[in-house]
C-alpha cells in the first residue's frame, strides 16, 4: 500500500515467506516520487503501526531535508 504525501510516499507491506507461508515483519520504503521516483530509505518493524510510524518520521527528515536544500 502506497501513501504519498506532497513530493514524497512510502510503502507499507507484510511479505509471506514462500516455503512456510507464514508472514513475516512489515516492511516499509520511503520515496522521493517528484520530478522522478528515487528510493530514499527502508526498512522494517514487528506491527504495521510500528513501521507507518518509521516511515513517517523518515519522510518528515527527508521532506525537512529538501526544504533546507531549496532555501
Amino acid at each position: 500500500m502506497r501513501i504519498h504525501e506532497g513530493n514524497f510516499a512510502y510503502d507499507l507491506e507484510q511479505p509471506v515467506d514462500p516455503l512456510t507461508q507464514l508472514r513475516s515483519k512489515w516492511k516499509f520504503t520511503v520515496y522521493k516520487v517528484r520530478p522522478v521516483e528515487q528510493k530514499l530509505v527502508s526498512g522494517e518493524a514487528d506491527t504495521r503501526e510500528a513501521a507507518e510510524k518509521k516511515a513517517r518520521t523518515e519522510l518528515a527528515k527527508a521532506a525537512r531535508s529538501a526544504d533546507s536544500q531549496a532555501a
